[in-house]
């Protein structure tokens, strides 16, 4: 028997959703237990990042691009 990395499990999971979304009826919802497969993801409170954006803002130190957006600069709102 062989086991499946984190990586296999997590496909497989999604793979068995989509399946379950599609074959439910419109309206129904689907649910599945997660369990520890997706344990590592990062979770960021917006407000907090809301927060200490317009606090940089007021002090005049906000990292602002051509468009006047800060999104394009803050790495931590990239996907990994």
């Amino acid at each position: 028997m062989t086991r499946l990395t984190k990586k296999q499990r997590q496909q497989l999971f999604l793979e068995e959703f989509l399946r379950r979304t599609r074959e439910a009826p419109p309206g129904e919802r689907v649910y599945l237990a997660v369990g520890d497969l997706f344990e590592a993801a990062e979770v960021h409170d917006l407000e907090e990042e809301r927060a200490a954006r317009r606090a940089a803002e007021d002090r005049g130190g906000g990292d602002k691009g051509k468009d006047g957006s800060t999104a394009a600069k803050n790495s931590r709102w990239r996907f990994r």
